[in-house]
């Protein structure tokens, strides 16, 4: 991956082969960005989308191989008990341009993916929903970060 800075936050560009969450959130771990916003586009391969399913009370989870158009990626990043948490929404597109979407588990760069993240100047929380199986934010809290 590399990077550059400026007056409103960064731009990233990932490479073949490096996978898009863990290598969001080992960026933000490196510059100690407590929480962010991010929007991207580039290619994907390797994917594994889901779906909250509200009769599951948890996500379904579909695998996707191949190469896909990275229409777009909006997401944000928070601080749950682990550590950081990223937390990704995409639209892709086959090579025949069928849209697919969802919430992103995994995805490998297959070409390029061009991100801008935006860092905020609060630590935004993550934490278990007392109902549904999955971590939601926290707000509003009082938790800043220096």
């Amino acid at each position: 991956m590399r990077f550059v800075n400026y007056s409103k936050g960064f731009v990233l560009k990932l490479e073949p082969g490096e996978e898009f969450q863990e290598t969001l959130r080992e960026f933000v771990i490196k510059k100690r960005i407590p929480s962010a916003f991010f929007q991207g586009i580039g290619a994907l391969s390797e994917i594994e989308l889901g779906f909250f399913s509200l009769e599951k009370n948890d996500y379904e989870r579909h695998s996707f191989g191949g190469h896909y158009e990275l229409i777009n990626a909006n997401g944000n990043i928070s601080d749950e008990m682990e550590g950081p948490f990223v937390h990704t929404h995409v639209t892709l597109s086959d090579e025949k341009c069928r849209p697919i979407a969802g919430h992103l588990f995994k995805g490998i760069v297959s070409v390029t993916a061009e991100i801008f993240l935006f860092p905020m100047d609060i630590a935004l929380l993550r934490r278990p929903d007392p109902k549904l199986n999955f971590k939601g934010l926290e707000l509003p809290h009082l938790f800043v970060r220096d």
